[in-house]
């Protein structure tokens, strides 16, 4: 007999979630421990340059700078680049630190209590950034697979992801440009059911002031040339890393690395994407000859630095919003 609680429910199916999340994270985990050399990952590490640190975590920053530039553009300028900045980060704690990958709604949900954006304009500017990611990680995997061999299954990932941007983007625009029919298309869909209606009527509103931003042709091109930046940055600071592992390295192989490894961590795993992020590193540099204990070497202490600094920032950020993990988490539970 089925347990009629939703609360029940809720609580069974985040369950599940976690166990298939750290389920995935363990097998990657043990696929790897069974690839590599403990003793030549621990040398590795120990004869990394630390004289290239500083430039790391300088370009790290300016990567995260351009991003808070283009999601404030998003945004319509309504909130400072400096709190931009610190909810993006705070973003990545949840990401970071709890399951289910809650950065995206904790966003949305601080924004809403620090500068009383609502809860669902914010989400949908944040939708807008990530399917420009998706956009910009299909080119950079459309355009570096001809050079990488054996990586057939990536090809098909990033022809996929294409589709979807397009599909996407057209869908958006539309809705963008044309928000009194989008309300009257929900409201006629909803009719038979009221209580829908006036419940997402405000929602869709909301979300509808967060799409404004595409109706303004130089104002996207902005958000465009700002996210192409802070990827540019963050892959010129995970090449300067892999060359300081591997000095042969080319720029073609951070661009690949990068580019797969943000479709890999796109699956199911663990708080913090462990073992999957290194998974995915490590496959992505063997096909370019990086033996795998140095792939991993890499990847441990790229990933390692990735949340150092964002955990780091966050939790400032949280800190002086005057909030909590708990706090956020209960809150984002508890919305309406």
């Amino acid at each position: 007999m089925t347990d009629p609680n939703p609360e029940t429910q809720e609580k069974k199916f985040n369950f599940l979630g976690l166990a298939i999340g750290l389920g995935v994270s363990l097998v990657a985990l043990l696929i790897l421990f069974n690839l590599i050399d403990f003793d030549e990952v621990l040398q590795s590490i120990k004869e990394v340059d630390l004289s290239v640190f500083p430039w790391l975590i300088l370009l790290f920053l300016i990567s995260m700078v351009t991003r808070s530039v283009a999601w404030r553009t998003i945004l319509q300028e309504k909130i400072s680049l400096g709190r931009t900045f610190l909810t993006i980060n705070e973003g990545y704690l949840f990401n970071n630190i709890l399951p289910f990958r809650l950065g995206e709604v904790a966003r949305a949900f601080l924004l809403n209590q620090t500068e009383k954006i609502p809860f669902w304009e914010v989400l949908s500017t944040i939708m807008v950034e990530r399917i420009v990611d998706i956009a910009f990680l299909a080119t950079v995997l459309l355009g570096t697979i001809p050079f990488v061999a054996g990586v057939g299954s990536a090809e098909q990932a990033a022809y996929a992801s294409a589709i979807i941007v397009i599909v996407g983007f057209s869908i958006l625009f539309w809705i963008a440009r044309n928000p009194q029919k989008t309300t009257a298309l929900f409201e006629k869909l909803t009719s038979p059911w009221p209580k829908i209606t006036d419940f997402g009527r405000e929602k869709l509103e909301s979300i509808l002031n967060g799409l404004s931003a595409l109706q303004d042709f130089k104002r996207f091109i902005k958000v465009l040339f700002f996210i192409l930046l802070s990827w540019s940055f963050n892959i010129a600071w995970y090449t300067l890393l892999l060359q300081a592992f591997v000095p042969e390295a080319k720029l073609l192989w951070g661009i690949f690395a990068v580019g797969f490894i943000s479709l890999g961590v796109s699956i199911p795993s663990s708080p913090g994407y462990v073992g999957v992020f290194e998974a995915a590193m490590t496959y992505a540099l063997s096909l370019f000859g990086v033996p795998e204990s140095t792939a991993f070497a890499y990847a441990v202490v790229g990933h390692s630095l990735y949340l150092v600094i964002t955990i780091a920032i966050g939790s400032i950020a949280l800190g002086r919003d005057g909030q909590s993990l708990g706090q956020v988490y209960r809150g984002i539970r508890n919305r309406d």
